[in-house]
């Protein structure tokens, strides 16, 4: 049934939620997962869609209104370059669980500061109980949840603007999708990340 299908109701192993030096494969699962969805063609055309001809249009037209270098008079038909995460980070935290995903800025893991952040729920946070929950400014330490819902999505500076997953206490398993772009004269293409074994890659994309 509709209900049955549901990702809410997808079930995940115990040892796969367990480091192996507790006894179980997290670690060996994060692996497997992240070359799935890195060799998932349908799924990339649809992000690749989703970030290209939606999300980086939007992000220009803010970009060239603010009060910034790149948006001087004149400048509204400039290209712009764009650096997006590909493929993007999905998140699975099953429930019910006690552990959280820690107050943390990204730069402490090795990110810069031209990048933002973009979070789409992919489960539904009325049926989770559990909310992306943001600074409004650096060291602000006044979280509020975003308040995304399904076919929606939350936009944040999270390199500098701390934030965190709380536990999820339901019967449900919370999924989201994450990733990140660059921006032109913000973004340094040459930067290495300190602090993480991981880098994501990138697609460049002009507008």
């Amino acid at each position: 049934t509709q209900e049955m299908i549901r990702l809410e109701n997808f079930c995940v192993p115990t040892t796969t939620l367990t480091r192996r030096c507790y006894g179980g494969k997290c670690e060996k699962v994060q692996k497997y997962w992240s070359n799935y969805v890195a060799s998932n063609v349908p799924f990339l055309k649809i992000f690749d869609d989703l970030v290209v001809h939606k999300i980086l249009p939007l992000l220009k037209a803010r970009v060239q209104a603010a009060n910034s270098p790149l948006s001087e008079e004149g400048t509204c038909n400039q290209k712009l370059d764009f650096y997006y995460q590909r493929p993007p980070t999905i998140r699975i935290q099953p429930g019910p669980a006690w552990s959280i995903v820690k107050h943390h800025r990204d730069s402490e893991y090795g990110h810069q500061d031209g990048e933002i952040n973009y979070w789409i729920p992919l489960t539904s946070p009325e049926l989770t109980n559990v909310d992306l929950f943001v600074e409004s400014h650096p060291d602000a330490e006044d979280y509020h949840p975003m308040n995304v819902q399904l076919g929606e999505m939350g936009v944040f500076h999270g390199s500098s603007c701390r934030h965190y997953i709380p536990a999820n206490g339901s019967n449900c398993t919370r999924i989201s999708l994450d990733f990140r772009v660059g921006i032109g004269g913000y973004y340094d293409t040459e930067y290495l990340m300190v602090g993480s074994k991981d880098d994501h890659c990138r697609r460049t994309v002009r507008l």
